[in-house]
């Protein structure tokens, strides 16, 4: 029996592999600049200076020039254009020791992530080297290993080091600001004395983050030990989480790794920030036993890895003990200081004992439970129950306060901070009594017989259907002795134009409210709109430093005044349907009732 003749056959590369390991995986000047930084370090390189454009002109183009030891032609051949060389097959170190923190060999590609052309140049001893890849040389061929690149060879006496220039920057691109790449650079390099990077000639560093700094030193079981720090900012962070670091570097952004941030309180988790250096990850650390978990482009890890989803544990733990320890540490600080707090001491002594006991405990546990709520609306929520307190009117919110979940009881502090109610019965009997208010003026609004006085007085006598924390300015009657006389002049041919109802701010005295209405049979047109307009601008000659809000209240609306709905919302003043006043009042008071329990 004749043998079956066997022919060699090899692997060929496209050249769209540029695209996948260039454009793909470093599509932003972020991540382009810091992976050729980052081999200007694996150079030895002291001094690192990245030059960007103002704009994205046609000719426009960033350089980035090291002094590191350089490479000569033969490394230009053997290793630059030597798509996946492993940089670290001659030893974990560079000469001067530092850890050598490339190691797939891919990372020449990420100027193509950016720009169409690249040009390299770089010396070593006396010979400066050069070679260009422009894309558009491979259009013709089929695979790589057919496309022939020359490189350049002069004598030179500059001293060694590499220039890399990108030519052809993608016109999509959104080019961050200098500041912006300094702060990534800093934060994605290895941070070591002897190295230094500067973006447009201003070094990089740091964002100044003020708070409490804390040292991490931690052993994960069977997985190895990690070391770092977190602090707890001052103020809630736009990036908030720990950062994960393998040979200095950056391989994982600033992640809460999945933390219910709505469970803990005083937005701790959102000011927590820091870094975890976690080199078990880099399977040729020394002593490492774990490898081959970090992605290609060193931007996270293999997420379905067990050992990944061991750390993300970890590490989701950790953050909750560092929240929660912050959390107990914050509602001590607060229930102490609203406790000592000059002006509730002094009420709270002035309580007979047993309100006072009652109402002390009823301020500890809801500091404990409103913890994202801001410190001053939380001091504005004691005081206001105290208030009430005292009348005796509340006793039954103060029991739900005590039983209510977490969630109720913030949901609860937004109502009732802009919460106008008057001093008379029990909490819930004044809700009740508001709700059969609402249902007053849902049936004066449906019936086409209803009169516009009768809308006017219901209104008038509960400002609150329409907005929390009204009071009366002027009515219709009472308008002359406002502002000062100045009114009969300003109206006295011009009856028909006076307002409904001018209303102002309780808690803001700079803030006033025209309340214009029409009976339900009657359609409101542009006429009414040009004569809401008209009054508020009278008003406002005579009261220039009061911001007015307009409000032109109907059943039914032309569409010509609809067409201009959006336009004049703009300037202040609202179409509202009586639907829409009925809906948001009634939500306020059911949803108070829900809390309670009634």
């Amino acid at each position: 029996m004749k043998p079956k003749s066997q022919n060699p056959a090899f692997i060929r590369f496209s050249p769209r592999i540029l695209e996948h390991l260039g454009v793909a995986a470093y599509n932003s000047v972020q991540k382009c600049v810091a992976e050729i930084v980052a081999n200007g370090y694996d150079a030895d390189a002291t001094k690192i200076e990245v030059t960007l454009p103002d704009t994205l002109e046609e000719d426009a183009y960033i350089e980035i020039t090291d002094n590191g030891e350089g490479m000569s032609a033969e490394d230009i051949e053997d290793k630059f254009l030597y798509i996946g060389r492993n940089k670290r097959e001659s030893g974990q170190k560079t000469k001067k020791g530092r850890l050598i923190i490339g190691s797939k060999g891919i990372g020449k590609l990420a100027g193509f992530g950016i720009a169409s052309r690249i040009e390299v140049i770089t010396r070593r001893g006396k010979t400066q080297s050069s070679v260009e890849i422009d894309r558009e040389q491979f259009n013709d061929i089929k695979t790589l290993s057919e496309c022939e690149l020359q490189i350049k060879t002069t004598p030179t006496k500059r001293l060694s080091g590499t220039t890399i220039r990108l030519f052809d920057l993608n016109q999509d691109l959104t080019l961050p600001s200098a500041e912006v790449i300094r702060r990534h650079l800093f934060r994605f390099l290895p941070q070591t004395g002897n190295f230094e990077i500067k973006v447009n000639q201003v070094p990089c560093s740091a964002e100044s983050v003020l708070g409490e700094r804390v040292a991490i030193s931690q052993k994960i079981p069977g997985i190895g030990n990690v070391t770092g720090f977190y602090i707890i900012a001052n103020a809630r962070q736009p990036n908030p989480g720990l950062s994960i670091r393998v040979r200095g570097r950056i391989v994982k952004e600033a992640s809460l790794f999945g933390l219910d941030t709505k469970s803990h309180g005083f937005f701790t988790a959102e000011k927590v920030v820091g870094e975890l250096n976690a080199e078990f990850f880099d399977p040729e650390s020394p002593g490492a036993r774990i490898g081959g978990l970090i992605n290609t482009t060193r931007d996270g890890f293999l997420e379905d890895s067990p050992v990944v989803q061991t750390f993300n544990e970890w590490a989701r733990g950790f953050l909750r003990q560092i929240v929660q320890g912050v959390d107990e540490g914050e509602t001590t600080r607060r229930t102490n200081a609203l406790l000592a707090n000059p002006a509730i001491k002094d009420r709270l002594d002035k309580m007979p004992a047993h309100v006072r006991g009652t109402a002390t405990k009823v301020v500890r546990s809801i500091t404990q439970k409103l913890k994202n709520v801001e410190e001053e609306d939380a001091q504005e929520l004691i005081d206001w129950i105290l208030r009430y307190y005292e009348s005796n009117i509340l006793r039954e919110l103060m029991k739900a306060i005590l039983s209510a979940e977490n969630k109720d009881a913030e949901k609860l502090a937004e109502l009732v901070q802009d919460w106008g109610v008057k001093q008379v019965g029990s909490v819930v009997d004044i809700i009740r009594t508001q709700i059969q208010i609402i249902e007053k003026l849902e049936s004066l609004t449906s019936s086409n017989a209803s009169l516009e006085i009768d809308l006017h007085k219901l209104i008038e006598a509960n400002l609150w259907l329409i907005k929390e924390g009204l009071e009366l300015w002027s009515s219709d009657k009472p308008l002359i002795k406002v502002l000062g006389g100045h009114i009969d002049k300003l109206y006295k041919s011009r009856k028909d134009i006076r307002p409904d109802l001018l209303t102002l701010s309780r808690s803001n005295g700079n803030e006033a409210v025209i309340l214009e209405f029409k009976k339900p049979s009657e359609k409101i047109v542009s006429a009414h709109v040009t004569q809401a307009m008209e009054y508020e601008g009278i008003i406002k000659k005579h009261r220039p430093n009061i911001g007015f809000t307009t409000y032109v209240i109907g059943r039914r609306y032309d569409p010509s005044v609809l067409a201009m709905k959006e336009k004049l919302e703009g300037a202040s003043l609202y179409f509202w349907s009586f639907d829409e006043v009925l809906q948001r009042a009634r939500v306020r008071f059911e949803t108070i009732l829900t809390i309670l329990g009634r």
